[in-house]
């Protein structure tokens, strides 16, 4: 396993597919945003979202689980 100390983890991981999924698809629309370089309006508010689903899946492991042991 690459991140051992995310183990304990595993078990409840489930629970969070939906949110990395719609963090992944968020994360591809603004980067699509970005890279035609169209509705600034929209990128902005995309680039919240990113932020605060990014934050969300983060919170799931908790601060001490992202730093190495």
């Amino acid at each position: 396993m690459r991140c051992p100390h995310l183990r304990p983890y595993a078990h409840s991981a489930h629970w969070w597919i939906e949110d990395i999924e719609n963090y992944g698809d968020a994360v591809r629309f603004r980067d699509k945003l970005r890279a035609e370089g169209g509705n600034k309006m929209l990128l902005e508010e995309y680039e919240q979202i990113c932020i605060e689903l990014e934050e969300e899946v983060l919170s799931y492991f908790g601060a001490s689980a992202l730093d190495p042991p």
